[in-house]
């Protein structure tokens, strides 16, 4: 295999912020690695980049970890609560325009009319960010600031949310090291109903866990 190096060098402001990502030649005699260095915490991620179709462009910084904290937000139209952070997991529930809703954090997953987000509410249910109007500052990312690593076991398809009907948005080799944020129950996959996030600004960025294998300790719930 031939070993190459990359090297991508940020803005000074940048610079100050110690971010930068590489390609470089591996230590192993015919392995290349992607290795991406988190701004804010310093920590190390490496992937499997000769072969993972996983762009670089789709990683980013975990969030700061936060004290928990609750959030305010009202309800701007008639809203469905979902038992996960996407449209094709079970209706729990519904709130009507106008009510104040708490809010742990949130979560990038699949689209609704152009939004991202998605918000868990204080029951541990979920619900669009599309409808809800924060009432003071926006809720903090879900996570606990920390950017975990895990390994895919086989091919691996990367969806915008943690359901098989949600769009395939990449896709990781089997062996690619994967950066995870945070877990949520959602569609049982062979027996396994967790579903990874991974780190990523574009948008959701999720895997089934039944094939991925933790490396070093999982991920905490989002």
């Amino acid at each position: 295999m031939l070993s190459h190096r990359i090297g991508i060098t940020a803005s000074r402001r940048c610079r100050q912020l110690g971010v930068y990502i590489r390609e470089s030649a591996a230590a192993l005699r015919g392995r290349g690695h992607l290795q991406v260095t988190n701004r804010r915490l310093g920590a190390v991620v490496v992937a499997a980049a000769s072969t993972t179709v996983l762009s670089a462009s789709m990683l980013a910084v975990a969030p700061q970890a936060h004290a928990a904290t609750t959030y305010q937000g009202r309800v701007t139209a008639t809203l469905n609560v979902r038992s996960a952070p996407t449209s094709a997991a079970a209706d729990v529930g519904t709130l009507r325009s106008g009510a104040t809703v708490s809010i742990q954090c949130k979560v990038f997953g699949p689209s609704v009319d152009g939004n991202t987000l998605w918000y868990k509410l204080s029951t541990g249910r979920w619900v669009t960010a599309r409808y809800v109007a924060n009432i003071g500052p926006a809720p903090r990312f879900c996570g606990d600031g920390r950017e975990y690593e895990g390994r895919a076991l086989s091919f691996l398809n990367i969806r915008s949310g943690p359901n098989t009907a949600n769009a395939t948005v990449s896709s990781a080799p089997q062996g690619t090291l994967l950066p995870l944020v945070c877990k949520v129950d959602s569609q049982v996959i062979d027996g396994n109903s967790r579903w990874y996030q991974l780190t990523g600004d574009s948008g959701g960025q999720w895997v089934a866990a039944r094939y991925v294998s933790n490396v070093g300790s999982a991920p905490p719930y989002c």
